[in-house]
């Protein structure tokens, strides 16, 4: 039998190989975006047999991930023996996911396509260049921060040192994006953000920090999913500087040039607004992703 528990930092070392392997690149194959949403999903986890499963809450449902490991089917099995519902929901499941559960049980599962989960990914190469006519206007917002704050900014990896700096501008970011109508709601998102923070070393997290006259202006956090993405899973600065998004979006991806191929920005949440942003960057891969229901 599975026995589920609360995700904690501790479990890292042990599930994130193991997710890894799965080739997968979906931001949900990455342990610390599943560590920072627990508390919004209360998502639960159990690792037995080399293998890892997650159970979350989703419109009062109980819904859990294709598991990772190698042994897919005795994976389903051992699932489907330890709960009782009448049918299991899957969600999050990408083409590749949907292979895999098609392969152990051809036709035993119904798929629902959920547009605002899909991931937008890119080539580090582009990111970081911002070359050709699709980006020329990022490229042209990033010249002008450069030109405008010129001597007065730099660019640095995010380290476990400047940790308590970013705590700081990420309490700052949240009442000046209240300030500008964001919704309260953001407050619970940046306590979650701050708890990811605290276990940056355990989680082996990686990112970058801008820096403006010495202060902190602008951050972003990143995770490996796989061998050749890395999950952009936060990015934060500071509204009154014009291009500073487009900035550290571009150092960032700088940073990983020859690391990996691909930076994982995450989905729209069918946001109109974000949508169109991330469109506008010319993602490499629109990553589809779908609900499946397992009938017993």
């Amino acid at each position: 039998m599975l026995e589920f528990k609360e995700v904690c930092a501790e479990d890292y070392r042990e599930a994130a190989p193991i997710m890894r392997q799965s080739g997968f690149n979906s931001t949900e194959c990455s342990f610390p975006t599943m560590f920072l949403w627990r508390t919004l999903y209360n998502t639960k986890i159990c690792i037995k047999d080399e293998t890892v499963y997650f159970k979350f809450e989703r419109n009062g449902k109980s819904t859990y991930l294709t598991p990772f490991g190698d042994d897919i089917k005795k994976a389903l099995d051992e699932l489907r023996q330890s709960i009782s519902e009448e049918e299991i929901i899957f969600g999050a499941v990408t083409e590749g996911m949907k292979n895999r559960l098609e392969d152990a049980f051809p036709g035993e599962f119904e798929y629902t396509e959920r547009r605002k989960s899909f991931d937008y990914i890119y080539r580090t190469e582009a990111l970081a260049t911002l070359s050709g006519k699709k980006l020329h206007q990022k490229r042209n917002h990033v010249n002008k921060f450069i030109k405008r704050y010129e001597g007065r900014f730099s660019y640095e990896e995010l380290s476990e040192e400047s940790i308590p700096e970013i705590v700081s501008f990420q309490k700052e970011w949240v009442e000046m994006s209240i300030s500008r109508g964001n919704n309260e709601d953001i407050r619970y998102e940046s306590e979650m953000i701050v708890k990811l923070l605290d276990s940056f070393s355990e989680l082996g997290l990686i990112g970058g920090v801008v820096r403006l006259d010495g202060e902190v202006k602008a951050y972003c956090v990143g995770s490996q999913i796989s061998h050749d993405t890395v999950d952009v899973m936060i990015e934060k600065g500071d509204y009154a500087f014009d291009g500073i998004y487009q900035y550290i979006n571009k150092k960032f991806a700088e940073s990983l040039l020859g690391k990996v191929e691909f930076l994982n920005r995450e989905d729209d949440a069918g946001v109109e607004g974000l949508r169109k942003s991330k469109l506008s960057y010319d993602p490499a891969i629109l990553l589809k992703k779908y609900g499946a229901v397992w009938k017993r």
